[in-house]
């Protein structure tokens, strides 16, 4: 039988061929397979996550002066999904939105239509019960990426000046914003010379000072007279850090740092001592405060009779002790525009700070510093600035004469502090005792912690408008040294239109003042003052007999 040739040669490479690519396709497969379960069990690489949603070194800690922790970072959870692994995006978006209820439906399934993409966060920053929650759900395409979070455990406390970081971890407001560079270093905690203790204190007091005068905010402030080292210092309302400033804006604002207020009469110590240095004043000087007096285009009145005043005339301690702007306005007369611009200048009124730490908002001065602009900025009107600024100016009267900056970082060192005379101790002394005579028989005895020989003065300004200043709605303060016989703090206390609810007068002899009494008897002892018999008192200025009768001013 013929045998025929095969018509093609024996393909021997066909078989082989498709061997090795079954084999391709199983381990390109099992790639695949294996990629998944990782991302699945693991998240995904951090490769694939955004750069600025990790940090490489951890944020280093914020602590107050004693180490209470204040700020950390912490090992957190956020979520992510991969939308390519999604099979049904409705199952996963209802599922998501029963955890998270305010996530837009419409934004989480656009988010997952996008097939191309393998990674986007959801969000960030779970606890505990959002992470059960989520896992309970048994939805595919969910990730659980494990980041770095700020984290604040006092929670509200001092909000204001610890601010707070974006949630990849930037410093955006606050301490965390000014020294951003050093927190983002690492390495040891930040230690800041706030008390938390007298901190609580100073945030409990002001909002204890809405449930009783119904206020619009408030500020308050505890300084080391000596060191300018902040102990305390709050705005009220209060922030959490942890919101991010979702409050809005009124209550975003620092008060104690931001806010530019006409603070009134607490200004009056300064006119003094600086009538007093210009040597245009003689503690002894009497003044005729008996009726209203023009000063260049204003005509300066006072709203009550000055009772310790016998007769006519009134010295500068009675002035201070009754507040009264005539007296003031006649002082501030003696010395002149040139030497009072010069004080407050020396003082640190007339600019912002430019130091180290958190800034302050700079002052409005008036355009033109003339006899008018000179007469009532005397007793606080016509210049604005914030309470911060205003609560440095008081250091002097503590310290012997000395301006001494702000400090908010840990160790300061007394030594190396800067400091500026801007008045003699004699000067210092004298004034102190009139503050502290205010205290025992003027408009500020609501302010008299007993024991701590608080030295101080009230302040009532109405607040400015466009049609001109508004009767019914006040910046009231209060500013105090203590203990006057041996003054180390400054204490400062501002509340915006406060409104006593019981119907008592919206002075500062009524509001602010006993505000800051209440600051002092609570923080002294967490600051180490001891309390004193009040026989002690103060730096050798004899008391004035107080006259029956005798009206709280300004």
């Amino acid at each position: 039988m013929r045998a025929y040739a095969a018509p093609y040669p024996k393909d021997v490479w066909g078989p082989r061929r498709a061997r090795i690519i079954a084999v391709g396709l199983a381990l390109i497969f099992t790639v695949i397979v294996g990629r998944s379960a990782y991302v699945a069990f693991n998240g995904p690489d951090r490769s694939a996550v955004p750069v600025a949603a990790v940090e490489a070194v951890r944020r280093a800690d914020i602590v107050d002066r004693r180490g209470e922790l204040l700020a950390t970072t912490v090992e957190g959870t956020s979520l992510a999904v991969d939308p390519s692994a999604i099979w049904d995006s409705r199952d996963v978006v209802a599922g998501i939105r029963t955890v998270f209820p305010d996530l837009r439906e419409d934004a989480l399934t656009a988010m997952m239509a996008d097939k191309k993409r393998q990674f986007a966060w959801v969000k960030r920053g779970l606890d505990e019960e959002q992470i059960k929650a989520l896992k309970e759900l048994g939805v595919e395409g969910l990730m659980f990426v494990s980041e770095p979070q700020r984290r604040y455990p006092g929670g509200s406390l001092a909000g204001h000046v610890l601010g707070y970081t974006s949630i990849d971890g930037d410093g955006l407001e606050g301490i965390e914003r000014v020294y951003d560079d050093r927190l983002k270093q690492g390495g040891e905690a930040l230690q800041l010379t706030l008390d938390a203790s007298v901190q609580f204190v100073v945030e409990e007091e002001l909002t204890r000072a809405f449930a009783d005068f119904d206020m619009k905010g408030g500020a308050g402030i505890v300084i080391d007279a000596h060191t300018g080292a902040v102990r305390a210092i709050a705005s009220w309302p209060q922030i959490d850090p942890r919101l991010r400033g979702e409050e809005g804006d009124d209550a975003r604002t620092n008060r104690a740092l931001n806010a530019r207020m006409e603070l009134g009469s607490i200004y009056k110590p300064l006119t003094v001592a600086a009538a007093l240095e210009a040597g245009a004043l003689q503690t002894a000087d009497t003044f005729d405060v008996s009726k209203p007096v023009k000063i260049g285009a204003v005509t300066v009145r006072d709203q009550h009779p000055l009772a310790r005043v016998s007769g006519k005339t009134a010295t500068a301690e009675d002035i201070l002790a009754e507040s009264s702007n005539i007296g003031t306005a006649l002082i501030a007369q003696r010395m002149g525009v040139d030497q009072q611009k010069a004080f407050l200048g020396k003082v640190g009124l007339l600019a912002g700070h430019g130091g180290e730490g958190p800034q302050w908002a700079s002052p409005l001065i008036p355009q033109r510093w003339d006899e008018t602009a000179m007469a009532t900025v005397a007793y606080g009107h016509g210049i604005s600035v914030s309470p911060l600024a205003f609560a440095m100016t008081y250091a002097p009267f503590a310290n012997g004469g000395e301006y001494v900056p702000p400090a908010f970082l840990e160790p300061v060192d007394p030594d190396k502090v800067k400091r500026s005379r801007v008045m003699s101790k004699r000067t210092a002394d004298a004034v102190l005792g009139m503050m502290r005579t205010t205290v025992t028989q003027g408009s500020g005895k609501l302010a008299n912690a007993n024991g701590y020989e608080v030295a101080g003065k009230t302040g009532t300004a109405e607040k400015p408008t466009p049609d001109g200043y508004d009767p019914d709605r006040n910046i009231t303060s209060f500013a105090a040294v203590f203990p006057a016989s041996r003054p180390q703090f400054v204490v400062l206390v501002v509340l915006d239109e406060a409104q006593p609810r019981t119907g008592e007068q919206r002075t500062a002899a009524y509001t602010a003042a006993s505000i800051a009494g209440k600051v002092i008897v609570r923080a002294a002892p967490l600051l180490d003052v001891q309390p004193v018999l009040e026989a002690t008192a103060t730096r050798g200025i004899a008391p004035v007999a107080r006259t029956s009768g005798e009206a709280d001013a300004q």
